[in-house]
């Protein structure tokens, strides 16, 4: 059954083991915008090797200086944002779903950063699909949607491929059984 939504924004895409092989094999995708023009987002379980300390210039010394920067995507790695639940911050950008913001500002970022009550994520690129590519990665089953777009997956800090299987895991269904009965589950 091919799984193709109108719009994926505000969503979770999934990628399935089987397909995808590239830089998106077991990624989970927040998506940021997607219309008839493209579609945008930001790769949620990529850490590099860098830190945001390293990554961006005059970063005054936090206690989150030597967290890691996490690879949003293969396109435009001059690209940084910052996704982060702080709603109280002046100016918190675009909220992707209830909740959950991201934004572009150094300033935002500084306020992010300050804060030990906001989680966050910085990312250095994005993932970007132009008019109709990510509905024919649809129609080849490349990706499951979750409409699950919470704290818990946006944020997680662990492994890449634990955060990848707690979203298969919490679309339920067959994708949960795959996940705690195969050892590496195929989304077919």
């Amino acid at each position: 059954m091919t799984e193709n939504p109108d719009s994926t924004r505000g969503k979770l895409l999934i990628s399935n083991s089987s397909v995808i092989q590239d830089f998106f094999h077991k990624s989970v995708v927040l998506m940021v915008d997607h219309d008839d023009d493209g579609a945008f987002g930001l790769v949620l379980n990529k850490p590099t090797d860098q830190t945001m300390e390293s990554l961006i210039k005059n970063l005054p010394d936090t206690v989150h200086s030597n967290k890691p920067v996490y690879a949003g995507g293969p396109v435009d790695n001059l690209f940084v944002s910052i996704l982060h639940n702080g709603k109280q911050t002046a100016d918190p950008g675009v909220e992707v779903v209830p909740g959950i913001y991201m934004a572009r500002s150094f300033d935002t970022m500084l306020e992010v950063l300050s804060s030990d009550q906001i989680q966050f994520r910085v990312l250095q690129g994005y993932a970007g699909w132009s008019s109709g590519q990510l509905e024919s990665e649809f129609d080849r089953l490349s990706w499951v949607v979750s409409d699950l777009v919470d704290d818990s997956i946006v944020f997680k800090e662990d492994e890449s491929e634990v955060i990848w299987k707690e979203a298969l895991r919490s679309k339920g269904g067959i994708y949960k059984y795959f996940v705690d009965h195969t050892k590496d589950p195929s989304l077919n």
